[in-house]
């Protein structure tokens, strides 16, 4: 396990600053205004050491936090100075920290899963691309020379951008994001821990803590409005690349989805998740609703997936599609961890239950 050290310029200004007052001595003769104009120095000198430090201090920094392979294993990082050279590997990240100000410091990112929002494009465009997220690889990462990599575990290991102990004997710090991990529960509360974990590595705190509180209060709303829902939760099948009947879903391990879905008095119908699942499969379910996930990757298909779901006699008997009650939301929003999923959130309960909605 390696840790990251890197040295703060208000530490280096302390060093100088102590050295100098222990080896400076005055000399006898020297006159009573040189020494008050030495002293005046002097006090500037320790203010401004005192300013910096207290800079500091109220930035979070140094910031140690534990980043995670995708296998689980956790590393410890230590970040002592907001790092200046990023590199991401998902859109969520991305659009983190470009919501953070923090733009400028991006040198790579990969291909979106879905076209960004309108206050982000022009930016988020203007980001150099490495790759698509399957097939970063860690001689593109180390070659640009980052000082950290940030994004979703599942991109964290030796085949693909190298594991957080392969970037950490590099020189390279890492930050996973808690709302991506496979290895235990994760909730919705586990995107603003990102949110705010972020803005303390990043010195941007301020920031951070405005929009975690923002999504604290949205998710506090709308479990409010839905609070007086009863019966048993509504039968959700999370769907992906459908065509002629076959299609792919996301299942129970994906734990995130399950949290808000829960919030929504509802429920992931697929225990498994795959890609070949069958119209018979999807008869056997019988979901009470459908979401449809949109992305890059199935591009073709989606175009078309709800319209031919609803013409396909086969499948007509499904409460989901017999009722109409299918939604297509992006990739990004639903199953990528960030802020946005907050959107996806609201669009869901208002979809789920248009009555509460209108409280």
């Amino acid at each position: 396990m390696k840790k990251k050290m890197f040295l703060t310029m208000a530490a280096v200004c302390a060093i100088a600053v102590a050295t100098a007052g222990c080896t400076a001595k005055k000399n006898k003769t020297e006159s009573a205004s040189e020494t008050q104009t030495a002293a005046k120095q002097v006090t500037t000198e320790q203010t401004a050491e005192s300013q910096s430090l207290a800079s500091d201090k109220s930035s979070g920094l140094p910031f140690t936090y534990f980043a995670y392979d995708a296998d689980g294993t956790s590393h410890e990082q230590k970040v002592e100075k907001a790092p200046q050279k990023i590199i991401t590997n998902n859109q969520t990240s991305t659009e983190l920290l470009l919501k953070l100000g923090l733009g400028d410091r991006i040198i790579a990112t990969v291909l979106k899963d879905n076209p960004t929002t309108e206050d982000l494009a022009a930016a988020y465009d203007a980001i150099p691309v490495l790759a698509d997220k399957r097939d970063i690889s860690k001689e593109k990462v180390v070659g640009m020379e980052p000082d950290i990599v940030v994004g979703r575990v599942k991109s964290f290991t030796p085949e693909t951008l190298g594991s957080v102990s392969d970037l950490n004997d590099m020189g390279i710090a890492a930050y996973t994001q808690e709302s991506t991990r496979m290895d235990q529960e994760i909730t919705m509360e586990s995107i603003i821990e990102d949110i705010k974990n972020i803005g303390k590595i990043f010195e941007k705190e301020e920031q951070a803590e405005k929009l975690a509180d923002d999504l604290t209060t949205r998710l506090a709303k709308t479990e409010e409005r839905l609070k007086s829902i009863e019966g048993e939760p509504l039968k959700v099948l999370l769907m992906v690349n459908y065509k002629d009947g076959a299609f792919g879903g996301y299942g129970k391990n994906a734990s995130l989805q399950n949290d808000l879905l829960k919030r929504l008095h509802a429920e992931n119908i697929l225990e498994k998740g795959g890609s070949a699942l069958s119209a018979e499969n999807l008869i056997s379910m019988d979901p009470d609703v459908i979401v449809y996930v949109l992305g890059t990757h199935n591009e073709e298909n989606d175009k078309n997936a709800v319209e031919s779901m609803l013409s396909n006699d086969v499948i007509k008997s499904v409460k989901a599609i017999e009722n109409k009650k299918i939604i297509t939301v992006e990739y990004n929003e639903l199953m990528g961890g960030g802020y946005r999923t907050f959107d996806c959130m609201e669009a869901l309960a208002d979809f789920l239950y248009p009555e509460a909605a209108k409280q």
